[in-house]
């Protein structure tokens, strides 16, 4: 459901807590999302501010975020404006989904200068607007120009204007209710769903036992509907008898933290989809292209012996002939074309010329294709890292093609930088079980991490993660534990009896000229495995 006014009212007094806030950082993490590493009353956590037209919201969090590699402008101007500013106070007006964060911040002269955030979340219309002390739109993260909107402009320089009021009844002190008419259209901060949750209590409370419920409430209700949740400030009796509490901010985090990776994910893997999708189409069509070279240059010998026959031929000064028909050492009659401007030896001497040309074809048109090929393979290897990447997975595949030159925007400074490569590990039965998950982690975890006596795991004829395990030997339930994770995390995750090579990481070997995460291995045995998502084994980064 989507976030209401009334949910927003305790959020802001719980904000409230840990005023004043300062800004210590800035960062986007998707392009709806921005993300205040904030210190508040003791503590460091992140705030978290989403602006997708589906499940916007706000909240604290302690979870960690990667900085999105291309901030916007706007981010950009909240980072000029308000860094290292202080949240002072917070306004909402008429349990509006709208929040107005008032602080300040010194500008390069050292002044103290004072700004507001209006914070909507108002479903399509959610948005981020920063404010000067005169009024003035500074900047917003979505612009809406007067032929958009004429009621209200949202442009730098415009000025600032308050949504347009509803004029409802404050719930928590109104008596004035009709219950024949629709609650949302009568009262502030009402959705449909605490509408519904309302009428279903009124048949055991009454009103203003209901509201006091609500009013006195500092807890987040989830109750799981469909893989999805309903959540308030109140439990959803009329939705399910079960239910989730939590406080408020764990709440946000526990609703919405998919929804934020997966949104994250699609802001760079979009693109990067792309990207793949099209060598992989341009891929094979040059290997298309080369094989059917490849057919031809492998008649190569049509032309010699079409030149050999051709200086059996009496009178080789002989001009004018369109064909000629010889018999060939088989005895058999043979024609062959011939340009009449041409005379007979010089014509074998075209035909010489030509199977000396498509012999050297041969060599590179053969040399190409093996190039063609890798390259092909790689890019499907990419493609299906993309398929289970998460967030900081897809910023390495993003890094990988930027050091490849597919991204035209990629910055050579980013090549340079020492960047912490991210793994996975699972530990079960005292063992220690890593895997990487797109090619700089596997060529990292295999090369530099991995000590030479661990077993390494790596599926068979599919593209897939490299796993180890911090032992020589290990029992049969390890062994099929790594196993199954090897194939899980490779594009045979959906198949059945998939083979999976394990040995020695002494017994590995990169290939040489290759790009990362490609290898060749010696000395192995082959598991055969049905791929399946354990829920038992708790994943963590590294």
């Amino acid at each position: 459901m989507a976030l209401d006014g009334i949910i927003l009212s305790k959020v802001k007094e719980d904000f409230e807590k840990y005023l004043p806030i300062r800004i210590n950082r800035i960062m986007q993490t998707s392009k709806t999302e921005i993300v205040f590493n904030v210190h508040a009353n003791q503590i460091r956590t992140n705030l978290v501010m989403n602006f997708h037209s589906n499940f916007n919201h706000i909240c604290f969090s302690d979870k960690s975020f990667s900085t999105y590699s291309e901030p916007s402008t706007f981010v950009m101007v909240l980072r000029k404006y308000i860094l290292n500013g202080i949240i002072d106070s917070i306004e909402q007006k008429e349990y509006d989904r709208l929040l107005l964060l008032h602080l300040h911040a010194r500008n390069e002269f050292y002044d103290v200068k004072h700004y507001t955030l209006s914070i909507e979340l108002m479903g399509k219309y959610a948005n981020i607007i920063l404010i000067d002390e005169e009024g003035k739109i500074i900047d917003a993260l979505k612009k809406i120009p007067p032929y958009e909107n004429t009621r209200r402009t949202i442009l730098p320089g415009a000025v600032f204007t308050l949504p347009e009021s509803q004029n409802k009844k404050d719930p928590f002190i109104t008596d004035d209710i009709d219950f024949e008419e629709s609650l949302v259209k009568q009262l502030q901060g009402f959705s449909k769903t605490l509408e519904k949750e309302v009428r279903h209590r009124l048949n055991n409370q009454t009103y203003k036992e209901i509201i006091n419920d609500i009013k006195t409430s500092d807890k987040l209700y989830l109750s799981r509907i469909d893989n999805t949740y309903e959540y308030h400030i109140i439990p959803l009796t009329h939705l399910s008898d079960t239910y989730e509490e939590y406080d408020i901010q764990k709440g946000f985090d526990q609703i919405y933290n998919e929804d934020d990776e997966k949104e994250r994910i699609k802001s760079i893997s979009d693109d990067l989809f792309k990207i793949v999708k099209r060598q992989i189409k341009h891929y094979e069509t040059k290997t298309e292209k080369l094989n059917a070279s490849l057919d031809d240059a492998l008649n190569l010998d049509f032309y010699k012996n079409c030149g050999d026959l051709l200086y059996t031929c009496e009178n080789l000064e002989e001009k004018g002939l369109k064909e000629i028909e010889l018999e060939d050492y088989e005895g058999n009659r043979q024609k062959i074309s011939l340009d009449p401007k041409l005379s007979i030896k010089q014509n074998a001497n075209k035909y010489y010329a030509n199977y000396q040309k498509k012999r050297k074809g041969k060599s590179f048109i053969e040399e190409q294709i093996e190039i063609a090929n890798n390259e092909l393979e790689y890019f499907r290897s990419l493609y299906e890292q993309l398929s289970y990447a998460n967030y900081t997975d897809a910023l390495d595949i993003k890094e990988e093609l930027g050091r490849y030159g597919f991204l035209k925007k990629y910055s050579n400074k980013n090549i340079n930088k020492k960047k912490k490569v991210n793994l996975y590990q699972v530990k079960v039965d005292g063992y220690t079980i890593t895997f990487g998950k797109n090619n700089l982690q596997n060529s990292y975890l295999t090369f530099e991490y991995a000590r030479s006596n661990y077993l390494w795991f790596h599926v068979k004829q599919y593209h897939g993660c490299h796993l180890v395990v911090d032992a020589d030997e290990v029992p049969e339930k390890i062994l099929r534990i790594c196993a199954n994770l090897a194939a899980y995390y490779s594009a045979g995750r959906y198949s059945s009896s998939v083979p999976v090579d394990y040995t020695l990481v002494k017994n590995v070997r990169k290939v040489k000229g290759a790009k990362p995460g490609f290898v060749t291995f010696k000395n192995y045995k082959t598991l055969y495995i049905d791929p399946e998502e354990d829920k038992s084994l708790t994943v963590v980064s590294i």
